[in-house]
């Protein structure tokens, strides 16, 4: 069952400011998604500068309406928390932005993961697919 999905399964973006919260909640900290990720679920990698995309995500988690805990531009990291609609269950978001290996452009990283329960029924990716739905928008309207 899935309910921690990632953009990248290697290296998972990790909680810092929501660790304790984390720790404190049944499905802990530790990234437990893995190889059975929707295959759309991937790094998103983007031209425009590090600044830009870390402001661009940053507005698209605010008008998802998440609580933002902790938004770190120099570290590139975001951490939000998500309730969902229906049941006000809890997930919590965590957002990595980082140059390129290779310095050809800015590579965003997003973790999505619930607090409680073996199965999302789909719901991380949902919210993953929505903020990267709402990033793309904002930096196309703002090239």
């Amino acid at each position: 069952m899935i309910h921690d999905v990632s953009t990248d399964v290697d290296d998972p973006p990790p909680f810092v400011a929501l660790r304790d919260t984390r720790l404190a909640c049944k499905n802990g900290a530790n990234y437990s998604g893995g190889i059975h990720n929707p295959s759309d679920i991937q790094p998103q990698i983007f031209t425009q500068s590090r600044d830009k995309i870390f402001n661009a995500a940053l507005a698209a988690a605010n008008a998802l309406r998440w609580h933002i805990a902790a938004a770190v531009e120099a570290e590139g990291r975001i951490e939000a928390t998500a309730t969902t609609r229906l049941l006000r269950f809890k997930d919590d978001v965590v957002i990595r932005i980082r140059a390129q290996d290779n310095g050809s452009g800015t590579r965003l990283d997003i973790r999505s993961a619930s607090r409680i329960g073996s199965s999302d029924f789909g719901a991380n990716a949902k919210r993953i697919r929505t903020f990267l739905h709402e990033l793309n928008n904002r930096l196309k309207t703002n090239t």
